[in-house]
């Protein structure tokens, strides 16, 4: 069946718009139960940009940018498939259209555009009664929904880089890998492919006699944690370490961001909604999310990211200890409330508890001990693993996470708490509804089982945190929008937002932002947030 412009726009109600390959268009609705073909995109896009809040979709953003194209830059749709089922089960790990009309209607994909267009309209029938059903339609209707017209938006901006000086940057870290490679020859006593697994084992653990102290299902492991405890007695491990550093920052950074760069020197990120199960959004071709932050050439990279133009500066607002204020607030310890209500650096508070000594004589390194417990905590870490953190025993780790529990017994409750009920019912949620199932822990294996368990432990303050920066972002959107200000959003980094904003509003939106974010949500406990102006991604960091 066909159906002409005029036909289509007499419609009413809901209707399911199907893309094929080919661009042509498919639609199913009451009005064609068996669906019908309307033909080009390009011809029904001025018919949709009409009736945007009718269409059902599969992936609104990518539906978003298919209309900008067209010349139509409208954000309201208000049925999207692929949210639907993410905000439904983010852990299950895939989102196709197949997989989905297999999952919830025990069918495979049709084979035509018109039948795919009749499944997508059950599919979000039965996705819309499930969300209301779990209570979670509203974080879908308010959250996810909306995000995906900023992200849209965001995508199309970009972010601008300084090309020259980046490529300059590069041939500096070639230049340093050669230094660092030639040491490593001299070392070994070879030339060999540093980059290879397999070689590296070879003149490590063979040529060289150092210590394997871990295998894996292809050979013996050169993986950094590995190397990490060999680096204090072995010169060229070191040396292997900062190569391999310097490399990767030159190949995916100094390099990588060049090749993808468009002619006015913008980097075009993708932002996935649908990718991680706690909620957190993700970024790729470039991922600008995993730019390295802790070492002193990592941070040199964001030198090269610039505002858009002259008379522009970059905001950066960063959200100050969201998750262990999260904690605070989930958990009602009064102990961890109190500081944070008075200004104390819970750092310093936690190590004074733990350590039995006051405040005022904390140590550099206890404040960083207790630092390591204080987010290992948030993460359900074991003795082990924080043994490994600190570089000391297992049985003083053990102790570190004892005295902590024992200083907030609120957080204690809350994580024993919230691992039963997890087992009850089999998955966790955030303060907003986003759920997060957790098969692991009706797993017969002890190992998955104690995965699943730090998963229930991180998964609601994690979870709650990327639901929070996700309407700091909506309602930053809507203030810059409403007020007029020629400042728009251009990234986000898990708890960091960054603003393209002209010089003459900087104050002013620094403000808005501040204070968008921090009042976005009512908390027992306040959220504070640190923004800086500056001339780079470097200066405002």
């Amino acid at each position: 069946q066909y159906m002409t412009p005029q036909v289509f726009a007499k419609q009413q109600g809901q209707m399911a718009v199907w893309i094929a390959e080919d661009d042509t268009v498919y639609a199913a609705g009451p009005f064609a139960t068996h669906g019908v073909c309307l033909g080009p995109f390009m011809q029904f896009a001025p018919l949709f940009a009409q009736r945007m809040e009718t269409l059902i979709v599969y992936d609104a953003k990518h539906f978003y940018h298919r209309m900008d194209a067209a010349g139509y830059s409208v954000r309201n749709v208000r049925a999207d498939v692929l949210l639907g089922a993410y905000v439904l089960d983010a852990a299950q790990g895939g989102f196709s259209p197949e997989r989905l009309v297999l999952q919830y209607l025990k069918e495979p994909l049709a084979s035509c555009g018109s039948g795919c267009a009749v499944q997508l309209y059950t599919l979000w029938k039965k996705i819309e009664m499930l969300l209301r059903e779990q209570s979670a339609f509203t974080l879908y209707q308010t959250v996810e929904l909306p995000l995906a017209a900023v992200l849209c938006d965001m995508e199309k901006r970009g972010f601008h880089i300084d090309c020259t000086g980046l490529r300059d940057f590069g041939e500096q870290l070639g230049a340093l890998c050669e230094v660092y490679a030639e040491r490593i020859y001299c070392a070994a006593g070879m030339h060999f492919n540093i980059l290879s697994p397999k070689q590296l084992a070879e003149v490590l653990y063979d040529r060289l006699g150092l210590p394997c102290r871990a295998k894996t299902k292809t050979g013996r492991s050169t993986s950094a944690e590995v190397l990490e405890r060999l680096k204090p007695y072995y010169p060229i491990v070191n040396d292997i370490l900062e190569y391999r550093q310097v490399a990767k920052l030159k190949s995916t950074y100094a390099d990588g961001l060049l090749k993808v760069a468009d002619a006015q020197g913008c980097v075009h990120s993708t932002f996935h909604q649908t990718v991680t199960a706690t909620g957190r959004l993700s970024s790729s071709e470039p991922n600008l999310q995993n730019i390295p932050i802790r070492t002193e050439l990592g941070r040199e990279l964001r030198q090269f990211f610039l505002p858009a133009a002259e008379n522009r500066v970059l905001i950066d607002a960063d959200y100050s200890q969201i998750e262990l204020r999260l904690l605070a607030a989930v958990s009602q310890d009064s102990a961890m409330l109190s500081a944070f209500e008075n200004g104390v650096d819970i750092h310093t508070a936690t190590a004074s508890t733990v350590f039995g000594v006051p405040p005022e004589q904390v140590s550099r390194e206890e404040r960083k001990r207790a630092k390591a417990v204080n987010f290992g905590i948030v993460y359900g870490i074991g003795d082990f693993s924080l043994s490994q953190d600190l570089g000391i025993t297992k049985k003083e780790a053990g102790e570190y996470i004892a005295s902590y529990l024992s200083a907030y017994p609120g957080v204690a409750a809350y994580l024993k708490d919230v691992v039963c009920r997890a087992r009850e019912s089999g998955y966790v949620t955030t303060l907003f509804g986003r759920r997060r199932y957790i098969p692991e822990l009706s797993s017969p294996k002890k190992q998955v089982q104690a995965f699943g368990e730090r998963v229930a432990m991180n998964s609601p303050i994690q979870g709650t945190a990327a639901d929070i920066i996700k309407m700091a972002m909506i309602a930053i959107d809507r203030a810059l929008a409403d007020g007029g200000f020629d400042a728009k959003l251009i990234l986000q980094v898990h708890d960091e937002l960054l603003i393209d904003c002209a010089a003459a509003d900087a104050e002013q939106v620094m403000a808005l932002v501040q204070e968008k974010m921090e009042h976005v949500v009512s908390l027992p406990v306040a959220l504070t947030v640190d923004a800086v102006a500056g001339a780079t991604w470097l200066q405002g960091h």
